[in-house]
């Protein structure tokens, strides 16, 4: 069961991503990642369960509740991602690359569509234009809103459909990147 989850994401996230068409830069990676994060933690409440257990049990409940979503700070959210499952693994790519670390290293290491299996974290980011100092700060806007969609009145549905998946991130990534402009950074 937990193998059609992954394949239905991974279907979802491409959709989404292909959609765009080119030059999604900020928006292509955020998509990957979220999506990528969902995945590699076992669903929408695998990664709840890990942000609670990292110490964000507050913002969690808060983005799984249907009340008002308390914001995260991107450092606090970095460092319980680049600390989950193994924060070691994806020590790759040298100076820029070899920090993230855990489920995060393991989601950039090699979910972004275009890029080779073998790139470094910090290739991924450059060709999305995003800095690693800056990635935190992208995942506090946008984690919160896709966790919060993905969880209506407040439950984990045991499966989410391929419409809610491909909408929730549609709606939270234009919003909170400001659609094809520059993001948050540009």
């Amino acid at each position: 069961m937990k193998g059609t989850k992954m394949g239905l994401l991974d279907g979802v996230l491409g959709a989404v991503l292909n959609s765009r068409g080119g030059g999604g830069g900020q928006q292509d990676l955020m998509g990957n990642l979220v999506g990528g994060l969902i995945q590699q933690a076992g669903g929408v409440g695998g990664l709840l369960d890990m942000l609670r257990k990292g110490g964000l049990g507050q913002q969690a409940d808060s983005w799984q509740s249907t009340g008002q979503n308390l914001p995260v700070d991107g450092g606090d959210l970095m460092k319980v991602l680049g600390g989950m499952m193994g924060g070691a693994q994806a020590q790759q790519g040298g100076a820029g690359g070899g920090d993230l670390g855990g489920l995060l290293g393991q989601v950039l290491g090699g979910a972004a569509p275009g890029h080779p299996a073998g790139g470094s974290i910090g290739d991924v980011l450059a060709q999305a234009g995003v800095g690693q100092d800056q990635l935190g700060g992208l995942l506090a806007q946008v984690l919160p809103g896709v966790l919060d969609g993905m969880t209506p009145s407040g439950q984990v549905p045991e499966q989410h459909s391929n419409d809610m998946m491909q909408n929730v991130l549609g709606s939270v990534l234009k919003g909170a990147l400001g659609g094809n402009k520059g993001g948050l950074f540009g």
